[in-house]
């Protein structure tokens, strides 16, 4: 009997081992994470410029348009117009600067509001390096 009782458990042993190793080596897919990469892939974003991209259209767009053209649904209405971010390569400390500041603090329209008590300084930096790939990408 106490044989018996030894291979049962062995057995069950082994059953449960070799459940928990197969099961470990496929993990469920996460959607997000597989959308996130995908786009990354398709335009050549790095994970922090996705995220950037999130967040311009999120708080950026309406006036500096979905590319950064200047060309946001707003952009008419502003005097000067949104700049075209797209065009040319800026200094990364400016535009930290007028992302945090406001556009006001480097000498232009005091339209474009400060997003530094909004944002985190993740989020800046996002903000940032999205911004220099909308210029390298426009090359």
């Amino acid at each position: 009997m106490r044989c018996h009782m030894r291979v049962a458990a062995a057995v069950v042993a082994l059953m449960t081992a070799s459940a928990c190793r197969s099961h470990s080596a496929s993990q469920p897919s996460d959607p997000l994470l597989e959308a996130l990469q995908a786009e990354e892939r398709e335009v050549n974003l790095t994970y922090v410029e996705s995220q950037g991209k999130r967040l311009f259209a999120q708080y950026c767009a309406t006036c500096h348009g979905d590319d950064g053209h200047g060309d946001g649904q707003n952009a008419s209405n502003l005097n000067p117009a949104p700049p075209d971010l797209a065009t040319s390569h800026r200094d990364p400390a400016l535009v930290r600067r007028v992302i945090v500041e406001g556009s006001a603090a480097v000498g232009r329209s005091p339209l474009s509001p400060p997003w530094g008590r909004t944002l985190s300084h993740q989020e800046v930096d996002y903000l940032v390096a999205y911004c220099e790939a909308l210029a390298r990408h426009a090359k």
